[in-house]
């Protein structure tokens, strides 16, 4: 019989001193005592609050960054009870988790027995429409899909609610702290699930999420599911990536208007559950809605997947040469700020650093809405070509997408990689065809881009003449002069390149980022 005494609650955190002070306090407030909390703040070089150091019956642990998986090992070694039940520093127990955890154990006796607990949002985070959404959709979780008496899979054991005993913990050796945050529980899961344990679901061992989404905070989430989803695509071979799969699956859909998502919640609860047909009509209101939130998070959640992958396959083709640091601080940046004023064509033409720059810029997401922009005019299945293409990260998004893509560059080491990429791929004529700049670029597209370029050229006008050329529809974008650009981009005429474009018949035009801007036009 596990008692309270057996039990060691386990909470990473950092930077969150006020919400982590509200989980203590409803710690304090169980209906059962005789448990230890255990707090590990993720971050040796963090100053931790006076208030949580002198906090009776709290035991405070620093570690090196690391991610809440490894902060929560650094608690599990510094237990020796029974039982471990981690909790999120931003979920507030209701006065009978504790309780509940206990004897959800107890009545299963079994030390092969993990509990899950239930999750509802706090009063106090707001009740809006995207956290709805995480809830019908089940995209973060899917409580109401478990049935009671079953074993709620691997797939749910949320760390941020579950208990388990310290020893099936150690025996499949804790959180892979290679993942730095999502999925990390998902990976544990598995492999608790492989040494025989059984998550069981315990609906009244609940806690409170304090948290509130915006979109910026929901788009910051599914960043993290990128990295989440290619970590386990890579480490187990039975992985599918579950939300790329859908993302590639709203992309390829008609798109949906943003009315959906505002009519997912107009049948309640009540109404679906007794009016007819009433729950079939949410039913197919949601599956558009869910479309459309999709197909609104895709451009950014596919563009930072198909970064990681360019950085994946920079590592491979670089091999031992490979430098994470020059990737990270770009410190070819000296280098190029002195060679790029004497002849910035010569260095682009002989240097491999920008290998480094443009897998670094491939993981950006700035280039998203001129792609979305330029999509709006030229379908999918459209032969494009992308001139200046460097190591190519655009047009193979292009083609991820079901385009036709012909890249075209001068002879240099970014062209190089970019061969041995659409090797490495499978790619070739006609999907995918590299042509030299300085030989011959054929015409015959439906449309051209050159994103990040034409700042670089010494004639513009004359730049722009070689893309109408080669396609009815042409995509560019002008960019201000920057004092602290360390690329030493040209003063350009923006407002004559502007009159030209207009002239040939402007499709669309937005100024991004403060000094870009955004032109498709009509060759």
């Amino acid at each position: 019989m596990l008692n309270p005494t057996d039990l060691s609650v386990v909470i990473p955190t950092l930077h969150r001193w006020d919400i982590l002070g509200r989980t203590l306090d409803a710690l304090d407030a169980q209906t059962v005592t005789g448990f230890e909390v255990i707090v590990v703040v993720d971050g040796d070089d963090t100053a931790v609050p006076d208030a949580l150091t002198g906090r009776a019956g709290v035991r405070v642990l620093t570690q090196p960054h690391g991610g809440p998986g490894a902060a929560r090992n650094s608690g599990a070694a510094a237990s020796n009870r029974a039982l471990i039940l981690l909790l999120g520093d931003d979920m507030v127990p209701t006065p009978e988790l504790v309780e509940r955890h206990l004897a959800a154990h107890n009545s299963f006796d079994d030390e092969r027995v993990a509990v899950l607990g239930h999750v509802d949002w706090h009063p106090d985070s707001n009740p809006n429409r995207i956290h709805r959404w995480l809830d019908w959709s089940g995209t973060q979780f899917d409580f109401h899909l478990i049935e009671p008496s079953d074993d709620a899979g691997f797939g749910r054991f949320f760390s941020c609610n579950v208990s388990l005993r310290r020893s099936r913990y150690n025996a499949v050796g804790g959180f892979d702290a290679e993942f730095v945050y999502y999925y990390e529980d998902l990976d544990m899961g598995w492999r608790l699930e492989q040494q025989g344990v059984r998550l069981r679901y315990e609906p009244a061992a609940r806690v409170l999420h304090v948290h509130e989404y915006d979109w910026a905070a929901l788009e910051r989430r599914f960043d993290g599911i990128v990295i989440g989803e290619r970590m386990m695509q890579a480490k187990h071979p039975w992985f599918e990536p579950w939300f790329r799969n859908r993302m590639l699956d709203a992309v390829a859909a008609k798109p949906r208007s943003a009315v959906w998502p505002r009519l997912a919640d107009v049948i309640p609860d009540g109404v679906a559950a007794t009016v007819p047909g009433a729950r079939l009509v949410r039913r197919a209101i949601r599956r558009r809605a869910n479309t459309r939130m999709h197909q609104k998070l895709a451009p950014r959640f596919l563009w930072k997947w198909d970064g990681y992958e360019g950085l994946d396959e920079l590592r491979e083709y670089l091999g031992d040469a490979f430098d994470e640091e020059r990737l990270v601080h770009h410190s070819h940046h000296v280098e190029a700020a002195e060679r790029l004023m004497e002849d910035e064509a010569a260095f682009y033409r002989s240097s491999d650093a920008y290998l480094y720059d443009l897998t670094a810029f491939g993981l950006w997401d700035t280039k998203v809405p001129y792609f979305e922009d330029l999509r709006a005019f030229v379908p999918a299945g459209s032969r494009v070509l992308d001139y200046g293409c460097g190591i190519g990260t655009d047009g193979l998004r292009l083609i991820g997408q079901g385009y036709t893509v012909g890249f075209a560059d001068f002879d240099n080491p970014s062209v190089h990689y970019l061969k041995w990429r659409l090797g490495r791929r499978g790619l070739a004529a006609p999907t995918a065809e590299v042509f030299d700049v300085d030989v011959s670029v054929p015409g015959g597209f439906d449309a051209v881009y050159s994103f990040d370029v034409v700042e670089h050229v010494e004639d513009p006008f004359g730049f722009l003449n070689e893309l109408e050329q080669r396609a009815p529809i042409v995509g560019v974008n002008f960019l201000e002069a920057d004092p602290c650009d360390v690329h030493l981009h040209r003063e350009m005429p923006i407002p004559a390149l502007l009159d030209h474009c207009k002239k040939k018949g402007i499709l669309r035009y937005r100024k991004y980022h403060d000094r870009s801007h955004l032109v498709i036009y009509r060759s």
